[in-house]
């Protein structure tokens, strides 16, 4: 299809139907080409143009199952409302491709000119603002990670014109911690984050009277409790949540778990039917009185199912408090801005550089006027209509909002007032043949300054996956995310098909406990589920499944051996090359789990080589273990030779849909491949859909078996053992195999034998762990601790990893990414290094040719 789409754009060309449309310019050669900063002033073209006048040649259309309801940069919550918000700013600084053969990125200024640690320079400010410094550090050694110091370009303004200054990111900053508004997004800046800002918190609390969490303040020992009510020791209120949502529960409520069979469902109605009490204000947050009576239905609650693992004195973690906070000025807060291009950041405790130019990055701004225009004081807070409209937006960024039709389209154009569009001397704009605003980076990529932001108009209008999908043949979408049955039955092998892996590891994990499967096999539904307390049978199940046609069934999946898939980078901010699972010590680790050697005398002489080979596909050697599997389970007295196997899947939380039945099949006919002979009779596997918890099903023994990821903080390896191993962090989805809070581990590190928990060794490269090599390395050490973990936890098959997430999408052929060697830092180049291949006329001209319809297979 490429090369027809090539020779009839040539023909077209030859024929010269393609007059005024640019043809071969800057804007359509190969990546990594451009011409030289610059152009021509032409007199604009005729064709589309939008709302600013601006000449339309380059349309990129999307399509979303529903758009954004509010772009407002300090309340959004939704991926949709991101993807607005972000489209209509700028940042100060982001991380940029440098050098897209090997991945490598840089940071790039674009509102900023300089962004700097100016600590050494300011240590008063950290005494100011009330910072906090390390255990056995004094302020005369305190010379990096407290203050920073950003330069702002001169020429920022908004799309109406109105200049930006330093004083309006500051002024934006203090209206998203408004106490009065309690904005969403402004945790980001307060806590939750790794760089929050000195006095952020206290501002944001300034003067607040609500309602607060007990938990992680109080102990049931500091409350007060009587027939009556119950108090804190300054005499402020406390009560239950009973319908509302609680941080200790993962923002679900007590209500939440009725019917689930974790807590006493009795005791949770109780309290749940007295919201509507005498205290309206109570019940509309869904809390109800924390009285003598009422205390013993929530212990009760709590303590009454033992697998849910919480002791009377855990109450306090279902509780909020009456609380008013003291007043606390702007001033006192650190963030300011000496002039009008300079602003000044404290945060409150030492903070990692790069973490801090990638949080502290301008996007909260916000357009005062329109913001407080916008205000709503009727309800119990304050609220703004900003960001909900056309009317209530204005952008700083290179694109601006055109138009905006609620449950249909949006479309986004070029921001003529955005700072880099180049300009001559004469401070006219310099545009290209087509009369387009023209814009080169100022940074350099693969060597040279190249184009960006060549698209003229960004239209998404709602669409079903249906209808997407025939616009997309039709030429009319850019991008389509085919589903899963059309990525194993059409697109599979397509040349546009574009598979992004993500950080989840998709893996089957297990119940163990005797005592649970047998009760499973009595009451859940099983048949000799107690196989799966067999150390060898899981094993053999594990190297019996052909990882490649699990993902020939799994469409958009790539096989995974292991728990930490390609993207962990454990040095990311400075050293690109840092990935985890390309790491000596981490392949190590998975070629000694599969026993597989390398070096002379050897099939693979090196490393990488043997590493590469492993797919954990071994049927002969899963049958063996299943043999063995069979004769201990029988000598035990556990299972009857021959007699079939009946195993209840946890598998999802939606439906059970034709793409599980068919990875269920996979499984399925990989376990009676791998029993065939061994004594085992035949084995079943019946996917269950529907679920509110899968995971904690498994932990409490309505499954043995469960289906479902762990991923995230991709640059945290180190940490990511966490998951499975700490109890006190995660809640850990094999508990019901192990107690890894007291089980020891000994491993040998640096020629020393350490025994330790193997919660304390999921902790040993954290912040407060033995073996933490800070930001900046030596990583050595934590490497081959983090290899040897996952080595060690992967040998008791308490899960098994099948597969790492990825995103599928088909590229249009209208557009193409900079680069097809993805990176987290910069994606393929994204919006701004998009490279158009046809104008809009050359595209209709292309699919006229075509008959109105293309081929991606």
């Amino acid at each position: 299809m490429k090369k027809l789409i090539a020779m009839l754009l040539a023909l077209v060309m030859c024929f010269g139907l393609l007059a005024g449309c640019g043809g071969n310019t800057a804007t359509s050669t190969e990546p990594g080409t451009s011409t030289e900063p610059g152009g021509t002033t032409s007199t604009e073209p005729e064709g589309n143009f939008a709302s600013t006048g601006e000449p339309i040649i380059y349309t990129y259309n999307g399509y979303t199952s529903a758009l954004a309801t509010n772009w407002n940069p300090h309340t959004m919550e939704t991926s949709a409302d991101d993807d607005m918000a972000y489209q209509l700013a700028d940042s100060f600084m982001s991380t940029a491709l440098l050098d897209s053969e090997n991945g490598v990125w840089q940071w790039a200024y674009y509102m900023a000119t300089s962004y700097e640690d100016v600590t050494a320079d300011h240590q008063d400010l950290i005494t100011k603002y009330n910072a906090a410094l390390p255990a056995g550090q004094t302020l005369e050694d305190t010379t990096e990670g407290y203050v920073f110091e950003i330069k702002l370009r001169d020429d920022l303004k908004w799309q109406d014109g109105t200049p930006i200054k330093a004083q309006d990111f500051v002024e934006s900053m203090q209206l998203c911690l408004d106490s009065d508004m309690r904005n969403y997004r402004a945790n980001l800046y307060y806590t939750g984050s790794t760089t929050p800002i000195a006095g952020a918190k206290s501002y944001f609390d300034s003067g607040f009277s609500g309602w607060v969490e007990t938990s992680g303040v109080f102990t049931m020992d500091d409350i007060t409790v009587t027939a009556d009510g119950a108090t804190t020791p300054d005499g402020e209120q406390v009560m239950i949540a009973a319908s509302k949502a609680l941080a200790w529960l993962g923002g679900d409520t007590l209500e939440a778990f009725i019917g689930l069979g974790y807590l006493d469902d009795d005791a949770v109605t109780a309290l749940v039917e007295q919201v509507t009490g005498d205290d309206p204000e109570a019940d509309d947050y869904g809390l109800v009185p924390l009285n003598e009576a009422n205390l013993a239905l929530l212990r009760t609650a709590i303590t009454a199912n033992p697998a849910w693992g919480e002791t009377e004195a855990e109450a306090i973690n279902y509780c909020y408090y009456q609380h008013t906070y003291p007043t606390f000025d702007w001033e006192n807060v650190g963030f300011f801005a000496p002039d009008d291009t300079t602003l000044m950041v404290v945060t409150e405790a030492k903070s990692d550089f790069n973490e801090v130019r990638n949080q502290i990055n301008g996007t909260w701004l916000v357009y005062k006027p329109l913001y407080e225009a916008g205000y709503d004081v009727t309800g119990k807070q304050k609220t703004t209509n900003y960001g909900t409209s056309l009317e209530t937006t204005m952008a700083f960024g290179p694109y601006m909002l055109e138009s905006f039709q609620n449950d249909r389209q949006m479309v986004f154009v070029k921001n003529p007032e955005w700072w880099g569009w180049e300009r001559d001397e004469n401070g006219d704009f310099v545009r290209d043949e087509n009369g387009c605003l023209v814009s080169y980076t100022n940074y350099l990529v693969d060597g040279e300054n190249v184009r960006r932001f060549i698209v003229d108009r960004d239209v998404t209008d709602i669409m079903e996956d249906s209808a997407a999908h025939q616009a997309f043949l039709k030429g009319e979408l850019d991008s389509y995310a085919p589903t899963a049955d059309e990525l194993s039955s059409t697109y599979s092998t397509s040349d546009q098909l574009l598979k992004t892996e993500d950080s989840y590891t998709m893996r089957l994990f297990f119940n163990t406990n005797l005592d649970a499967l047998k009760a499973m096999d009595a009451s859940k539904g099983n048949t000799n589920s107690v196989v799966m307390s067999n150390e060898n049978f899981r094993r053999a199940f594990s190297l019996a499944i052909d990882r490649d046609k699990y993902c020939q069934a799994t469409p958009g999946y790539a096989p995974a051996t292991f728990l930490l898939n390609n993207l962990y980078m454990y040095d990311g901010w400075n050293d690109p090359t840092s990935n985890y699972r390309r790491s000596d010590a981490a392949m190590q680790g998975i070629c000694r789990l599969y026993g597989v050697e390398y070096g002379e005398g050897t099939p693979y002489a090196t490393l990488e080589d043997a590493y590469k080979s492993i797919n954990g596909y071994n049927l002969t050697e899963a049958q063996e273990l299943m043999k063995t599997a069979c004769d201990e389970l029988v000598a035990d007295g556990l299972y009857t030779a021959g007699e079939p196997i009946h195993i209840r899947l946890g598998w999802a939380a939606g439906a059970i849909d034709s793409a599980a039945q068919a990875q269920v099949r996979v499984l399925q006919d990989a376990l009676n491949a791998a029993v065939e002979g061994s004594g085992f009779g035949t084995v079943e596997l019946e996917p269950v859909g529907n679920l509110t918890d899968r995971y904690k099903d498994v932990e409490n023994g309505e499954y043995c078996i469960g289906y479902g990821a762990w991923g995230g903080a991709i640059f945290k390896p180190f940490q990511t053992m966490q998951c499975y191993c700490d109890p006190d962090q995660y809640e850990i989805h094999e508990s019901g195999c192990w107690d890894p809070s007291s089980e020891t581990l000994t491993l040998n590190i640096n020629g020393e034998d350490v025994t330790m928990t193997w919660q304390q060794w999921a902790n040993a490269c954290s912040g407060n762990g033995r073996y933490y090599p800070g930001t900046k390395g030596p990583f050595d050490t934590c490497l081959e601790i983090t290899s040897q973990l996952e080595e060690k936890y992967l040998e008791k098959y308490y899960c098994i990893p099948l597969a790492s997430k990825t995103v599928c999408s088909l590229v249009g052929y209208q557009f193409s990414n900079y680069t097809t060697n993805y990176s987290v830092f910069y994606g393929y180049g994204g919006t701004e290094l998009m490279v158009p291949n046809y104008t809009d006329a050359e595209w209709a001209e292309l699919l006229a040719s075509q008959g109105g319809t293309l081929n991606y297979e």
